[in-house]
């Protein structure tokens, strides 16, 4: 109770007090590249050209604002809107092939938001993008990703809708089009001073979320992983196999290795407040780890859409052994918030939860 009465005390001085002053400028900050044409760019995923990024354009977690999804040619800085296209019309475009659930209620639409996106060859040799999606509905979107000429597109393929009440963070595709995801907390949990109970729970330390499995199977059920429950589980990895899974447990400040099958907890590694994470092109991976001050956090968080300077760490983990090394410290200028990291050439882009950017920092191995 009294790290309850704690935070909210907390909220309230965060509600009343001095607002961060929003970072407006676009300049080089000795060896970080900004670059300003992004709204939230929440979360990347890097294609096979070793020079595209897919992002997570977020409208806001809650689905009340829409987003898009974008592909970013980092040679020549081009952005392209794969979906949704200014000429979709929903009632008119239809799977052609499934490779959702039976009951997906149709291609979503104008209010879209993405989240956490998930990008796999299947086994077919085909490519697969899999997007949760907070507005309209709770559900992970199914998309195939062609490339025609060095254009990329995008053509729906499904849908999945879980069970009401998940509030699902990321996704993580399997070789076989099924997936693994993250449940954060119940997504009809009330609200205490505008936040819901379910991030004051996860806060306190409470069993709030788990990882849960859907496969494309006959029965197309979901099923939990025993030992993945825990206080707001954020970004979710697959091992190349797709038999172990790699869990971020937020506001545990952990990163849990699970076996996919037995749901057994394998190991951790104690990171603080790990948002997204992704593999480097090494088979490492790259967590953004919340490392800034409490009240600059619930600041950044009120004024979604602003670039804030909440500072962040880029860790480099082991997956075997779960070893971790902080590969680099950022607070301020010219962006903070840090959400996921990705390998292209001999940089790392770095995305976020609020602002009109991403950031460019060479990667040293």
């Amino acid at each position: 109770m009294k790290k309850y009465l704690s935070l909210m005390i907390l909220f309230l001085l965060t509600a009343c007090g001095a607002k961060l002053t929003p970072i407006t400028t676009c300049e080089k900050v000795g060896n970080i590249e900004p670059i300003c044409r992004f709204t939230n760019p929440e979360d990347m995923e890097s294609l096979p050209d070793n020079k595209t990024l897919l992002i997570s354009q977020m409208g806001n977690m809650e689905g009340s604002k829409s987003g898009n999804l974008v592909a970013f040619d980092t040679t020549t800085q081009t952005i392209t809107t794969l979906f949704p296209l200014l000429a979709t019309n929903p009632a008119s475009n239809n799977a052609t092939e499934n490779w959702g659930a039976k009951n997906c209620p149709g291609l979503p639409g104008a209010e879209f938001s993405p989240h956490g996106i998930s990008f796999k060859q299947r086994d077919d040799g085909r490519f697969q993008l899999a997007i949760v999606n907070h507005g309209g509905r709770e559900s992970v979107e199914m998309f195939e990703v062609l490339n025609t000429n060095d254009q990329y597109a995008l053509e729906w393929r499904g849908c999945v809708v879980p069970t009401d009440g998940i509030y699902m963070n990321d996704v993580a595709l399997m070789h076989n089009g099924g997936f693994v995801a993250s449940h954060m907390f119940d997504k009809h949990a009330p609200k205490v001073f505008g936040m819901s109970t379910g991030i004051w729970k996860s806060q306190m330390g409470m069993d709030t979320g788990y990882v849960f499995e859907w496969l494309p199977t006959a029965s197309e059920t979901f099923r939990v992983l025993a030992e993945s429950h825990g206080p707001f589980i954020n970004g979710i990895q697959l091992s190349a196999d797709d038999k172990i899974v790699f869990a971020n447990v937020y506001a545990g400040s952990e990163i849990r290795k699970l076996d996919r099958a037995s749901g057994k907890k394998l190991g951790s590694a104690h990171v603080v407040q790990t948002d997204n994470i992704g593999w480097d092109h090494h088979g490492f991976l790259l967590g953004a780890s919340h490392t800034g001050k409490k009240l600059d956090q619930m600041d950044c968080m009120k004024h979604p859409g602003e670039t804030c300077g909440f500072g962040f760490t880029i860790v480099r983990i082991n997956p075997e052994t779960m070893a971790t090394e902080n590969i680099f410290e950022h607070e301020g200028a010219p962006m903070g918030a840090a959400t996921i990291a990705q390998e292209i050439g001999d940089s790392l882009y770095i995305g976020s939860f609020s602002g009109n950017r991403i950031i460019k920092i060479p990667y040293a191995r």
